[in-house]
């Protein structure tokens, strides 16, 4: 009997498969070439219709001319032109894309496919292409509208040294991944209604406790200071700048932390640079010295800039120290291995600014600075700052700038070569060489005050009013000047072997100041009526003064005062009587 009920469910079995089989070939041969049953594009139904049919009924399906979308966001609405778009409906690649479904994913794949379908119809868009740079660009002005960036809050100290508070501002940011996909969903499916900006809300909260604890902090250290040192320099954060440093979630602000560290390393890094020396015989026509590369390690930093921040708060000290962490890496070509004669190491600098000086001045300081640039003093020889320069004159090259001749400043070819001889002194100083010949300017320029004490100048005037110095080192000096016009500041360096000298200058000061005279008016027939023209400035008098010693191991080798005595200045106006 049960041989008997196997057979019979075998043959029923046999029956459903042959059945089933025969319903699906029925099914496939119905549909054959054509699109099977249920399937919509952009709204559509295209079921039933073979590839050519379906191009026919989606091309129809289409605008003649495309709508405006409009963007809303609450009240607002802004119009998308899709014709600015370039947007191109490929209907042969929908229809192909409908009459695919149920073809290409297996038996097993499209029969489940068929029978998903008959419960839930298949909605399909029209496939497109469009401009996307010009999309980007017109989405990016209406984002750009309404979005609003979150502003934290903030510590700010008036001059009145209150720390105030700066409460924070809610933002709010567009879903640009969402609004493209949203877009360009919609105009594959040809739905040109008003599409809402995927608009979220980003919020910006600090509780009371965080807001008591920052403005504790900032209490603490708003008259404090972070020195923060690297191998040549020393740069000091405080005021609105430490307190920018101030967290409110955490103790401190990590995001300005880092930011003070990016913008340290954009100041000190830098790459190794070789050595460069050319030499023609009189001069160095190209010279760089090797300098080693640098680079912060910023991670460092931010660690050791927040560890000084706690410390501010815990010690009574007005200021941390915080030594940078930097690597260096060493050039491949060093100074001293280009040349023999002893070039190989900074002996001194010196640096003056020239704000405010007509462009003859800055012409003629210019000129003068580049023909002592790579001027070669050997050992023992005796530098000659108006010998180096030359003649000094139209036709060298000079234009007319403001000299003092007579006892008065008047127009005269090469006014503003004094700016290059001071600013060499000021290098020689430095370098600890002999100062042979220095003469100080009759009365104050202001142009040699702009970066240093009163008494800090040399002038020139051939051929009786020289500058001159004695390489006394055991090699040869090589002067270095860089111009930098756009910057108004002017650099000598002064390059050889040290022999360990060490120079200091000390005890700046000026006293017994005289006012200058009332001005002077004097008519000129060469100017209208009524015009004043002003030819000499004012200068208070005084005398200055500074102490200059030279060591080298424990043995002073020169201890000198330079003095200046200034005259008082009369003011000289020119009035018109034409």
């Amino acid at each position: 009997m049960s041989y008997i009920r196997s057979n019979k469910l075998l043959l029923v079995l046999a029956c459903f498969g042959l059945i089933t089989s025969l319903l699906i070939s029925l099914y496939h041969l119905a549909f054959h070439n054509k699109i099977y049953p249920h399937v919509f594009v952009a709204g559509h139904e295209v079921s039933n219709l073979n590839l050519t049919q379906a191009q026919q009924a989606i091309a129809a399906s289409l605008p003649q001319t495309l709508p405006d979308l409009s963007l809303v966001f609450g009240s607002q609405s802004w119009p998308l032109p899709l014709n600015d778009l370039a947007i191109s409906y490929q209907v042969e690649t929908t229809a192909q894309n409908a009459y695919l479904f149920g073809r290409s994913n297996g038996l097993f794949n499209d029969l489940r496919g068929k029978w998903r379908r008959w419960r839930q119809p298949e909605m399909l868009p029209v496939k497109f292409t469009y401009n996307e740079a010009k999309l980007q660009t017109k989405l990016a002005a209406i984002i750009q509208t309404v979005s609003e960036p979150v502003i934290s809050p903030a510590l700010e100290q008036p001059a009145d040294g209150t720390i105030k508070l700066i409460p924070g501002k809610n933002g709010r940011v567009v879903d640009t991944d969402q609004l493209y996909q949203q877009l360009l969903t919609q105009i594959g499916y040809l739905d040109f209604s008003p599409l809402s900006l995927p608009v979220k809300l980003v919020t910006t909260q600090v509780s009371e406790l965080e807001l008591s604890g920052a403005l504790e902090r900032a209490e603490t250290i708003k008259n404090k200071g972070l020195n923060l040192k690297s191998d040549d320099q020393v740069i000091t954060v405080k005021k609105q700048e430490l307190l920018n440093l101030v967290g409110f979630a955490t103790d401190w602000n990590e995001t300005e932390i880092a930011s003070l560290a990016a913008r340290l390393a954009s100041q000190i890094d830098r790459p190794a640079q070789d050595a460069v020396f050319q030499f023609d015989g009189q001069t160095v026509t190209e010279f760089k010295p090797a300098l080693p590369g640098l680079s912060l390690n910023q991670t460092a930093s931010r660690t050791a800039i927040a560890a000084a921040l706690e410390n501010l708060v815990k010690d009574e000290a007005l200021e941390q120290v915080v030594t940078l962490t930097i690597a260096t890496s060493a050039p491949k070509t060093t100074t001293e291995s280009v040349n023999d004669l002893g070039i190989k190491e900074l002996l001194g600098k010196g640096e003056s600014t020239f704000f405010g000086s007509i462009p003859g001045r800055k012409h003629n300081l210019a000129l003068a600075a580049g023909r002592l640039n790579g001027r070669l003093i050997a050992p023992g020889e005796t530098f000659s700052f108006n010998q180096a320069v030359g003649d000094i004159s139209a036709a060298t090259g000079y234009q007319s700038a403001y000299i003092i001749k007579g006892g008065r400043t008047i127009l005269g070819d090469g006014g503003g070569v004094c700016q290059v001889s001071t600013t060499l002194f000021r290098a020689v100083l430095n370098a600890g060489l002999a100062i042979t010949e220095r003469h100080p300017h009759s009365y104050r320029v202001s142009y040699y005050e702009q970066n240093a004490p009163a008494g800090f100048d040399a002038t020139v005037y051939a051929p009786g009013v020289d500058f001159k110095f004695t390489n006394d080192s055991p090699n040869h000096v090589l002067i270095q000047s860089t111009t930098d016009l756009a910057k108004n500041y002017l650099k000598f360096e002064l390059y050889g072997t040290s022999d360990g000298r060490h120079a200091a200058t000390s005890n700046p000061r000026l006293w017994g100041q005289i006012p200058p005279p009332e001005p002077q008016y004097q008519d000129d027939p060469t100017l209208p009526v009524g015009t004043l023209k002003q030819v000499d400035w004012a200068a208070w008098g005084g005398k200055a003064a500074f102490d200059w010693q030279v060591e080298r191991n424990g043995e002073i080798l020169y201890k000198k005062t330079f003095y200046s005595n200034f005259q008082p200045w009369q003011a000289v106006w020119l009035r018109g009587t034409m």
